[in-house]
């Protein structure tokens, strides 16, 4: 049995083309980049794969370790990702107002590590501002990442929205 040829290159093979380049004395940051955005995308993938299986199969605890290393590798990029999305809530004005008004509570409740009533404060406060609820801030909610790793997600988060704002010179 035969499998289909595909028209796309491999990561192997993207791989071993930036070896190449870097042989030649020729590296293009560009194609390292896009490289780099692939791997996460397919890491990013596979956490949601190996959540499926875990799902499925919750007595094989094997899916669970694998779905936590992967998770882990993530959870750089969703903090960062996190702290984006708070400072890019901040330039509306309904929202910004909204968690300066609830801000310091949120915090608390954070710091306790109630994760229920954050994430309904903190959806409360979308939903009045008439705004949608980012789906990767649903991410940071799942049992998946430890009470430590759920707190550090949520001041990153807030820290963007309620960080002080700086003019830049």
């Amino acid at each position: 049995m035969s499998t289909p040829v595909s028209s796309e290159v491999s990561l192997e093979e993207k791989l071993q083309q930036l070896e190449e380049q870097l042989k030649a004395g020729t590296p293009n940051a560009e194609e390292f980049r896009l490289v780099h955005n692939e791997l996460k995308k397919l890491n990013r993938r596979l956490q949601e794969l190996l959540q499926w299986a875990e799902e499925q199969h919750r007595d094989e605890k094997e899916f669970e370790s694998l779905h936590r290393q992967v998770a882990g590798w993530n959870a750089s990029d969703l903090m960062e990702s996190l702290k984006k999305t708070g400072f890019a809530s901040k330039q509306d004005r309904d929202l910004k107002d909204a968690f300066d008004r609830q801000g310091y509570r949120i915090l608390e409740l954070v710091r306790a590590g109630k994760r229920d009533e954050v994430f309904h404060a903190i959806l409360r406060t979308f939903v009045s501002a008439k705004k949608e609820f980012p789906v990767h801030l649903v991410e940071a909610f799942k049992p998946v990442y430890s009470d430590e790793l759920f707190k550090v997600f949520l001041f990153s988060f807030l820290s963007g929205i309620l960080g002080e704002e700086r003019e830049q010179e």
